[in-house]
């Protein structure tokens, strides 16, 4: 998994890293190939935004989340992307794809 920060309007801080991206390793279970996550953290004025777009072989998934606490909005928005790419991998699962029917007689 490849993780990239960004953060605008605000320093740089290991303690965002480390929460970050022990949060987005549980998300490695639902992918068979490397991801690659984008986060963004943002503040404008007293609102801290934490945005992550997953990358994968099976799609990409986006998910902004805007609270008081930096922590809360990253662990809010990681639990709804997990919640995302397990809806699309257990539809991945059950999807039967095109099966060759035979025609009836009438």
């Amino acid at each position: 998994m490849r993780i990239n920060f960004t953060f605008r309007h605000m320093d740089s801080s290991e303690a965002l890293k480390d929460h970050a991206s022990a949060k987005l390793a549980r998300l490695e279970r639902f992918e068979d190939r490397e991801m690659a996550i984008e986060t963004v953290f943002s503040v404008e004025k007293f609102q801290k935004t934490a945005e992550f777009k997953v990358s994968g072989a099976h799609g990409t998934f986006l998910q902004t989340e805007t609270r008081d606490d930096m922590f809360e909005a990253i662990d809010i928005a990681v639990d709804k992307l997990d919640r995302q790419l397990s809806r699309s991998k257990e539809k991945r699962k059950h999807h039967k794809g095109a099966q060759a029917t035979t025609p009836t007689e009438l």
